[in-house]
């Protein structure tokens, strides 16, 4: 007859602690698990240091590049009043009276600058005032040019011509004034002290083929600019053959010679008078022949030259005669 083994297990009490710990902790869980439910699903996915936790209030600093190159480490923060570092586009930056704007500009560029070597800070200053420097260097240029031309358009000149009707138009140069530019005249002034020379060769009329010039080309200089410029005193003199002085007589385009030049310099030249119809067909003096002169042989006109006043202004009357003594030599 077998009998039954009536003495407990023995248990091991490391094990027995082990248990007790699984069952507090399995009943934790289940706890955790009924309180999620009703606060909906958790999200288990890893951190990563891409997607920082939203309630790290620790502020990451990033590392930006100054315009200088100097790398500063620089953590994201409200400007604090305290210091003066307002921002540019703050209603109370705006507020601010210019001075003290300026001041506080002034103090964020030298915080900036701090332990950059003179050429770092000089390439700082250079792109922060970029702006500043472009449009008051251009607006110099600008007034500069400005000057320029207004010189040159007010510069005295020892002598203005226009040519007509000449033959070679680019065989004319300055250089035919060369003995004029060193001619004293008998008041004692020199024309190289006067000023330069302005020529204008590019000029063409005759009465005979002026309607087809006009019906051809409507803006060709000779019929559009130059006779505004007859009219407003820019020429002193004009050179011109027959045709240039028939048709400038008949338009209108030139003075009467006695109006520009009178006294002694009229009286001695009355042997080299030259007459032309007027625009109502009258013949009258226009001009001076000057055909025979060594400075009329050297421009290449085939025919008759002659020499007539557009302007009236006093240099024009001035200029006018001073060329005209020289050129028939009456000083001498």
């Amino acid at each position: 007859m077998s009998s039954k083994n009536t003495n407990p297990k023995k248990t091991d009490p490391k094990k027995s602690d082990q248990n007790k710990n699984n069952q507090n902790k399995n009943s934790q869980n289940k706890n955790s698990q009924s309180k999620n439910a009703h606060k909906g699903p958790v999200n288990n996915a890893p951190k990563t240091p891409d997607t920082p936790d939203a309630s790290d209030s620790k502020v990451i600093p990033t590392t930006v590049k100054t315009i200088a190159g100097q790398i500063v480490e620089v953590a994201p923060k409200e400007p604090s009043r305290e210091e003066g570092e307002y921002r540019e586009d703050n209603l109370e930056m705006r507020q601010l009276p210019l001075r003290k704007r300026m001041a506080i500009r002034k103090q964020r560029r030298q915080k900036e600058m701090e332990g950059m070597v003179r050429m770092q800070k000089v390439e700082y200053l250079l792109s922060y005032f970029k702006w500043p420097i472009i449009f008051i260097t251009g607006g110099i240029l600008i007034l500069l040019l400005f000057w320029i031309a207004i010189k040159n358009s007010t510069k005295p000149v020892a002598l203005s011509v226009a040519f007509i009707n000449l033959p070679d138009s680019t065989a004319v140069t300055e250089e035919v004034f060369n003995d004029y530019n060193s001619y004293t005249s008998p008041d004692g002034i020199k024309t190289e002290n006067i000023g330069g020379f302005k020529l204008d060769t590019a000029v063409h009329f005759d009465l005979e083929t002026y309607a087809q010039q006009y019906y051809d080309d409507t803006s060709d200089y000779s019929l559009t600019q130059f006779p505004i410029l007859c009219t407003s005193d820019f020429y002193d003199i004009l050179i011109t053959d027959r045709k240039g002085l028939e048709f400038c007589s008949a338009s209108n385009m030139i003075l009467d010679p006695e109006l520009v030049i009178s006294g002694y310099t009229a009286e001695a030249l009355r042997a080299y008078q030259a007459n032309a119809k007027d625009s109502e067909g009258v013949e009258y003096f226009w001009a001076y022949d000057i055909t025979n002169t060594d400075f009329a042989k050297q421009l290449g006109y085939t025919e008759k030259v002659y020499l007539a006043f557009p302007g009236q202004s006093d240099s024009n009357k001035e200029n006018a005669e001073r060329f005209l003594i020289y050129l028939f030599k009456l000083a001498e």
